[in-house]
């Protein structure tokens, strides 16, 4: 009788919290996914080869325009402000066409 009742309290205390274990976020945000997605050599930054992955990042304009210190890759923070840009570009359309 004495064991069912520390088994039925230590149920009471591990049940409620296993449940929860799942949740709570982590991960990556959507920026960082797409980066990690786009960096298959894994170097923390896009070449233009990566930049495919993205939508019109690998146009020769688009990306010497985000490529802020023409290093001849996107880092993380410049994939950002090129996706706060994105969605005023129409999908797969060369700015010069637009």
């Amino acid at each position: 009788m004495k064991n069912l009742i520390i088994i039925t309290i230590a149920l009471i205390f591990i049940l409620p919290a296993s449940s929860m274990a799942g949740r709570g976020g982590g991960g990556y945000s959507y920026e960082e996914g797409l980066f990690w997605v786009a960096d298959r050599d894994r170097n923390h930054k896009i070449d233009p080869n990566e930049a495919k992955a993205v939508r019109n990042l690998s146009e020769p304009e688009i990306f010497a325009r985000f490529d802020e210190d023409s290093d001849g890759y996107i880092n993380r923070l410049e994939l950002k402000e090129y996706l706060q840009v994105l969605p005023g570009l129409a999908p797969n359309v060369h700015p010069a066409d637009q």
